[in-house]
């Protein structure tokens, strides 16, 4: 059996990544077993997780990356040990029995799979390196969009959190094993537009030096123009998978996506007016105010 390259999909967190994964997945692309919410498959997830964890890095402060990929004594060596985890027993956590039994590795997968994690965006050199053959999606999408997305999730997420704290105040502050392991300020930095259209800029600036570097391997689109014209883009986007896919498949899927959620922003008169105080960094990365 003829081994197959991953699809890797990159991309700012909350530019529409997941859409784009859940519909690859449901035209037949393998994103691997025991996924979440956000369509990401939690064996590759935690191997990102770690890379991170190796230069003190996170999806919020994703730079540190940069000093693990120049480190000439530790980088050959962390791509040793997860060429090996990936084509060993744990690789059982992305394909599900089933497929360990018929695969037992990920370098022998021999049908269209891969997987979303946007901090692979900073990680990818090191899949590079374990899957030279790898094809790259890249979608991006409108800065003010992303950063208003990420600013209504931050603060969900810390009313949560502060909500959770006052009903249980006295067991957290009495607890002789504290401190908690949860806080309330989750993604700090995003928590205003300034910082996530400034953390877009950074994501989207590395994916596209990574397209760019990788010509034919590589295929990027605007979540915006996928939401136009879904049928064409998806046909594209098939092609360069390498997916064999009916074309009844393809118009149903391209219905499913949802126009207005394209350009957002313009409805609210704050964000609008946020786009257009930032029309030199919004322009530099392919969008007008």
């Amino acid at each position: 059996m003829t081994a197959r390259p991953p699809i890797l999909l990159i991309g700012m967190h909350r530019s529409g990544t997941s859409m784009l994964t859940r519909t690859l997945e449901a035209l037949g692309l393998y994103i691997g077993r025991g996924t979440t919410r956000n369509a990401e498959c939690r064996f590759t997830n935690a191997l990102n997780y770690w890379l991170f964890r190796q230069a003190s890095a996170t999806w919020e402060r994703p730079a540190g990356i940069d000093a693990l990929l120049a480190d000439e004594q530790t980088r050959p060596w962390v791509e040793d040990y997860l060429r090996g985890v990936t084509a060993g027993p744990a690789a059982a956590r992305y394909l599900g029995l089933r497929r360990w039994r018929r695969y037992r590795s990920l370098h022998r997968i021999g049908e269209p799979w891969g997987f979303k994690d946007p901090r692979t965006t900073y990680t990818l050199p090191v899949w590079r390196a374990l899957f030279p053959q790898a094809r790259v999606l890249h979608i991006t999408r409108h800065g003010v969009d992303v950063a208003e997305s990420l600013r209504a999730r931050r603060s969900e997420a810390v009313s949560r959190a502060i909500a959770r704290y006052r009903g249980r105040r006295a067991l957290y502050t009495l607890n002789p094993l504290a401190p908690k392991r949860s806080g309330f300020g989750h993604a700090p930095s995003v928590g205003t537009l300034d910082g996530g259209l400034a953390l877009w800029s950074a994501y989207t600036r590395r994916a596209r030096a990574h397209a760019a570097e990788l010509g034919a391997q590589a295929l990027e689109l605007r979540y915006e123009d996928l939401l136009a014209e879904p049928v064409d883009h998806l046909r594209r986007i098939v092609a360069f998978c390498g997916m064999a896919v009916d074309e009844a498949q393809i118009e149903a899927q391209g219905r499913r996506l949802d126009a207005s959620r394209a350009f957002a922003y313009r409805n609210d008169p704050e964000l609008t007016a946020f786009a257009e105080a930032h029309a030199e960094p919004l322009r530099a990365l392919g969008y007008a105010p």
